[in-house]
C-alpha cells in the first residue's frame, strides 16, 4: 500500500470503531515497540499532543508515510518536535499532520495502557527528560570505539609492517 492507502485505512478504522489496531513496522520505537511483536491501539486526537505522547503522524516528503513517534517538545501552538524513542534526531511536525495517539500497545499478550501503566509513565519520563544523557553516552561510546578501532588498526598494520619487512 502506498501512503494515501494506509492513511485512508488508519482513518477508516478509527472512523467505524472509534480505535486502529496494528501491529508495528521499524525499529524507531524500540525498546518500548518491537517490528511484527508489538501491537499499537491508536485512537483519534482529541485534545492537542503534549510532551511524551506517542502519537501517530504523516510525513508528506516522503510519500505521505505514517509514522509512529514520541512528541519531545511544544515549540508553538500547533508545532512540536517529535522523535523515535531509538532514534537521535529531531523532526519538526505540523498539527495537521497528526492522525492518532497511542492509547496503548499489546506485548506478548499483555495490553499496557499508556495513561495508567505506572511502569510506562516511568519509561516515558526516561524517554524525554533524560534524553540529553542517552545522547551523551552515545557520543562517548562512538568517540571510544572510534578510538579502540583506530588503535586496532593501527597495530595491525604495525604488525603486518613487521611481516613484510622479515621477507
Amino acid at each position: 500500500m502506498n501512503g494515501e492507502q494506509n492513511i485512508k485505512t488508519v482513518l477508516d478504522e478509527i472512523e467505524k470503531n472509534g480505535k486502529a489496531v496494528c501491529y508495528t513496522k521499524g525499529f524507531s520505537m524500540r525498546p518500548m515497540l518491537r517490528e511484527g511483536r508489538d501491537i499499537s491501539v491508536l485512537y483519534p486526537l482529541t485534545r492537542e499532543p503534549e510532551v511524551g505522547d506517542v502519537v501517530l503522524f504523516i510525513r508528506p516528503k516522503r510519500d505521505n508515510e505514517l509514522v509512529l513517534h514520541r512528541v519531545v517538545k511544544v515549540t508553538a501552538p500547533g508545532k512540536f518536535i517529535i522523535r523515535g524513542d531509538n532514534t537521535y534526531l529531531d523532526e519538526p511536525v505540523k498539527r495537521e499532520n497528526i492522525i492518532a495517539v497511542l492509547g496503548g500497545f499489546f506485548r506478548k499478550g499483555k495490553y499496557t495502557d499508556c495513561t495508567a501503566s505506572k511502569g510506562y509513565r516511568v519509561y516515558n519520563f526516561y524517554q524525554v527528560r533524560l534524553y540529553f544523557l542517552r545522547k551523551f553516552f552515545l557520543h562517548t561510546m562512538r568517540i571510544a570505539g572510534a578510538k579502540v578501532k583506530n588503535n586496532v588498526f593501527h597495530l595491525n598494520n604495525f604488525h603486518l609492517d613487521d611481516i613484510f619487512k622479515k621477507k
